[in-house]
Parts: C-alpha cells; structure tokens; sequence
C-alpha cells in the first residue's frame, strides 16, 4: 500500500489523515506538511493514523522531531492511534510522549479543551 496523506483545518487545528505506509522514503512529505502548519501559526496538530499500517524508524525520528516543535511553539501534536501503533509506540518506549486518542473527535475536543 502507498502513501496517502491529507490535511484539512478543523477550527484552526489541522488534521492531517495518514494512510498506508511511512517509511524512510515518504516520511518527509509528513514532516514538511507538518513544520508548514507549526510555522503558519497552527502549533496544535492532530496526526490521524487510524489507517496506519507501517512506520519505521524514521519515522519514529521524525515524529519526535515534530512533537518537540510544535511544544517549542506553544502546541501539542497529538496522535489518533490504531491497535499497531499503540503497539509500536508501547514496545519503542514512546507512549509517555504522545498524547493518544481513538477518534479524531476526542483528539480535536482535547485540543480545545487545552487551548481554553
């Protein structure tokens, strides 16, 4: 499966929808997607991957890369998980960096919670 990434504005916090696979290869779309969005005002930012099936090391990398910008920035970058990345996130170490959430309801509501 390839890459499909898409992003829309929900209020002012981006969504940005991640399906298939990320890898060493593909990653930086993602990534400059979402420093564009940190550096256009937008630090809060909700990376939906409910349709996530791979993520590598890289990607790892860039997502923590990412997490420290948008914190920089005054933001928080917030995850919409699936049964494989919470496992991934779990066996790397890495669950106690993100804030994870099922739905991008629940991620979207903690973000305007947050920002109140």
């Amino acid at each position: 499966m390839t890459l499909q990434v898409s992003s829309k504005h929900t209020g002012e916090v981006p969504v940005i929808h991640v399906e298939g696979q990320i890898d060493m290869n593909n990653y930086v779309e993602i990534h400059e997607l979402i420093l564009s969005e940190i550096s256009g005002g937008h630090p809060n930012i909700v990376l939906n991957f409910r349709n996530l099936n791979f993520m590598d090391s890289a990607t790892l990398g860039m997502l923590l890369r990412s997490l420290d910008k948008a914190k920089h920035e005054g933001g928080l970058l917030v995850i919409v998980t699936n049964p494989f990345v919470d496992r991934l996130l779990s066996v790397t170490g890495l669950t106690h960096l993100f804030e994870r959430f099922a739905t991008k309801d629940e991620a979207l509501a903690h973000l305007h919670s947050a920002a109140n």
